[in-house]
């Protein structure tokens, strides 16, 4: 083996020689963990949220009492106040003032109500769309064929009857008129409004019951339709007799301002009527 090719194959073999370095741990090859900003599955669903339960009747004042439920609608709880008034024990006035409409809440402190709900449908003049009579005085015109009227005699007799089964005669003797629409019950117990559109709004509701008590009828939220509210209110165990529709939407309220129990729901705009139950 010649001279130069031995020098070679010595400087090969020392380049090759280990160093005094540490040789570097391989890396471990199972996927790197990234953290994951946003779920990849499907979320849960929201456990659903407790709802109160009913406290039935409540009393607020003498000859009123003050119930709060909740109605079961495909699957979620609508809110509903109930104030029932025993008509021996108060009152009942109609408030119409359609150029100077009041929140509802000072239609109850001008009056002493002990109890105060939304009337019913009025123009953009604040102006009654249907009869009322106030004092024996009457306004605007009856519906014909629809809706429903409550009503007092000048004796003092209450009645809440459907327009349709008993138009409105003009020689009535009324102290006290307020027409809505549609019926929600009639005749005792049963669902009158069928027709489904659809819409769901705050809902407000003048009633009679088996007893001859009167019912003022509150639903807050906007969740029945029309529909739903006559079933549901036929359903209840409210042993509602008669039930007409108000004007609901914004101007659903429900004030019961009594020394045992109230109730607060404020209608979103000032109202030119509504009815009110005055101590006597």
């Amino acid at each position: 083996m010649t001279r130069p090719f031995m020098l070679l194959l010595f400087l090969l073999l020392v380049a090759c020689a280990p160093s005094g370095a540490t040789t570097p741990v391989p890396a471990i090859t199972t996927p790197m963990q990234v953290p994951t900003l946003f779920p990849t599955g499907t979320p849960a669903p929201p456990a659903p949220t407790a709802t109160p339960g009913d406290t039935g009747w409540q009393p607020a004042a003498p000859g009123v009492e003050l119930r709060r439920m909740q109605a079961q609608l495909d699957g979620f709880a609508a809110p509903v106040q109930v104030a029932r008034i025993d008509p021996a024990t108060v009152a009942f006035e109609l408030g119409y003032a359609p150029d100077s409409p009041l929140a509802l809440r000072a239609w109850v402190a001008q009056s002493g109500a002990v109890a105060s709900i939304n009337g019913g449908f009025f123009d953009e003049q604040g102006r009654t769309v249907a009869l009322l009579v106030r004092d024996g005085e009457r306004f605007g015109e009856s519906y014909v064929g629809r809706g429903g009227q409550f009503s007092i005699d000048f004796d003092g007799a209450i009645s809440l009857r459907s327009l349709a089964a008993t138009p409105y005669d003009p020689a009535e003797p009324l102290a006290t008129a307020l027409q809505g629409w549609p019926m929600l019950v009639w005749p005792a117990g049963v669902a009158t409004y069928d027709f489904e559109d659809g819409e769901r709004a705050r809902r407000s509701a003048l009633a009679i019951d088996g007893e001859g008590r009167v019912l003022l009828i509150a639903c807050p939220t906007a969740a029945f339709t029309l529909r739903e509210l006559s079933q549901w209110l036929a359903g209840s165990d409210l042993e509602i007799a008669a039930a007409m529709n108000l004007d609901g939407g914004s101007s659903t309220g429900l004030l019961v301002h009594g020394d045992q129990a109230e109730s607060h729901i404020e209608a979103f705009v000032p109202l030119p009527i509504v009815f009110m139950a005055i101590p006597q």
